[in-house]
């Protein structure tokens, strides 16, 4: 079962080029509880304007 929970992005690295993923993009943010996530890999060219 996949968890849905709301991530505040505070950081986003440049771009890089993956054999098996076309491009990465790094993200990190904060949780509503104050903890960090990291994620990763996200297909930043490929998500909608709302999503980016």
């Amino acid at each position: 079962m996949i968890e849905k929970k709301r991530v505040y992005i505070v950081v986003k690295t440049y771009p890089t080029i993956s054999d098996k993923y076309a491009e990465l993009v790094c993200t990190a943010g904060v949780l509503e509880d104050g903890s960090w996530i990291r994620l990763y890999p996200i297909p930043f060219r490929k998500l909608e304007i709302n999503q980016k």
